[in-house]
């Protein structure tokens, strides 16, 4: 009998239960299942790609006009990750998305907030563990050292076992999160409906207007959580705006598209 790999058996297996599974933004964790089903129906990029990705694909597809669609040709921004994925010297799927990291989610996100919130109050920061040959070496370390079934930087962690407590050493991380959602709900709720209704995004020709009056509503009736999605889309009305108030003509859709993609 011909053995059916575990492959061919995930993607249909999980995508039709991610598909039937409700989507329970409201619900407590651990009965938000639809994402996680989701991404085990994806192969390795894809499902990392979601994971750290404002917008799903699914959603973002919805977001686009009809215009910007048919620029795209296609086009999906996993493909960034994809690209850096393939130039991994490694075939461990932990080690190619640590890679990717190295050349987007550091330089692009992390690293250039730190840099922006420490120059604009005169502090000089340094990066430590970033120090080139630290980074080197541990890129080469084997993955089962890096990840620890759900502990990460578990060689580093014991290596400090000795020196700091382990109530600090593996305490949940803790980040620094704005109280957005509840914002786009109470004080922020008519000021962002009216940013992202209002005449830039629809003149703008790059995104679908019902989707984004349907996010606003699911948003502020507490049915989902679109609280990401709404404060990028914020963003860009104000990157419009700024264009225009600068005398400046919009780019063509087509310069464009790949950025928003």
């Amino acid at each position: 009998m011909r053995r059916v790999a575990p492959e061919a058996l995930r993607h249909p297996l999980f995508a039709t239960l991610g598909a039937l599974y409700p989507k329970l933004d409201w619900a407590p964790r651990p009965f938000r299942a639809r994402t996680t089903l989701e991404d085990l129906a994806r192969d390795t990029v894809e499902a990392y790609f979601s994971s750290v990705s404002v917008c799903g694909t699914r959603l973002r597809r919805r977001l686009f006009s009809s215009e910007l669609a048919r620029e795209l040709q296609g086009y999906d921004a996993v493909e960034v990750l994809r690209s850096h994925m393939r130039r991994c010297a490694s075939d461990d799927p932990l080690s190619q998305a640590q890679y990717a990291d190295f050349k987007t989610y550091l330089p692009g996100d992390i690293l250039t907030k730190v840099d922006r919130a420490s120059m604009a109050n005169s502090l000089e920061v340094r990066v430590p563990l970033l120090d080139h040959i630290f980074v080197e070496w541990a890129a080469a370390l084997p993955p089962q050292l890096k990840l620890r079934g759900r502990e990460g930087k578990y060689v580093f962690k014991s290596a400090l076992e000795p020196y700091v407590p382990n109530e600090i050493l593996y305490r949940p991380k803790q980040g620094f999160a704005v109280p957005i959602a509840t914002w786009f709900r109470g004080p922020l709720r008519r000021r962002v409906r009216d940013t992202l209704c209002g005449p830039v995004l629809r003149h703008s020709g790059l995104f679908d207007m019902e989707t984004i009056a349907n996010l606003l509503d699911q948003h502020q009736s507490g049915e989902r959580d679109h609280s990401a999605a709404l404060w990028t889309l914020s963003m860009m009305e104000a990157f419009l705006r700024q264009v225009h108030n600068g005398g400046v003509q919009p780019q063509p859709t087509s310069e464009i598209a790949k950025s928003v993609a």
